[in-house]
């Protein structure tokens, strides 16, 4: 997948927290004021207050102003069929990567319940890998993880954090503005796929 052009109509609140949660490298966001601003866009997200305004051809509305609603908005907005999704898994906080086949596309960190309903809500939606990091410290919230999905269509691999370590500083030094949660969850996610690919690696 080629690098995504996205817009955005509504608050300055959502805009900000749209641009938190997106990866720049990959994610060209623009701020849409008129017609010619939509041109080349691959899809215009529109707060509901602002759609009767908007006449961009790529529009879909955003249901929820809240994290939940701008993933699920960008995920579906963007018809990305498949889903590897990366989890640094821990009791407060969860770092979460979607990729979007191998580009990563956003990063945030929720907490364990928040992670679930998430997953849930894509899983309508999507095909999902989840490719999740374990240790012995983590391990009783993983098994819980995978209770909680086990009604949902999702395939699931789990990584042992000792193989991901070394790879940390690779993309600690192309992502420096991930949170540690976050930067685990990418290691994970595109060591699942090389696993995966053998004669690949992460693009």
């Amino acid at each position: 997948m080629d690098g995504i052009k996205l817009g955005f109509v509504g608050k300055s609140s959502t805009w900000n927290l749209l641009r938190k949660l997106v990866f720049p490298e990959h994610v060209a966001l623009k701020y849409v004021s008129n017609e010619e601003d939509c041109l080349g866009l691959d899809l215009v997200i529109v707060e509901r207050y602002m759609a009767d305004l908007v006449r961009c051809p790529k529009v879909l509305v955003l249901g929820d102003s809240n994290i939940d609603g701008l993933i699920e908005t960008v995920i579906s907005g963007l018809k990305i069929n498949e889903l590897n999704i990366g989890i640094d898994i821990g009791n407060s906080r969860c770092g979460i990567i979607i990729l979007a086949n191998d580009v990563p596309v956003v990063h945030v960190t929720l907490s364990f319940a928040r992670l679930v309903r998430m997953i849930r809500r894509l899983a309508k939606r999507s095909s999902i890998n989840l490719v999740i990091g374990i240790s012995p410290g983590v391990s009783a919230l993983v098994r819980d993880l995978m209770e909680s999905l086990n009604d949902v269509n999702v395939r699931v691999r789990i990584i042992n954090e000792d193989l991901a370590y070394e790879k940390k500083s690779v993309f600690k030094s192309r992502y420096p503005y991930l949170t540690l949660d976050e930067l685990d969850g990418l290691v994970y996610a595109f060591t699942g796929l090389v696993m995966n690919t053998p004669n690949n690696g992460p693009a």
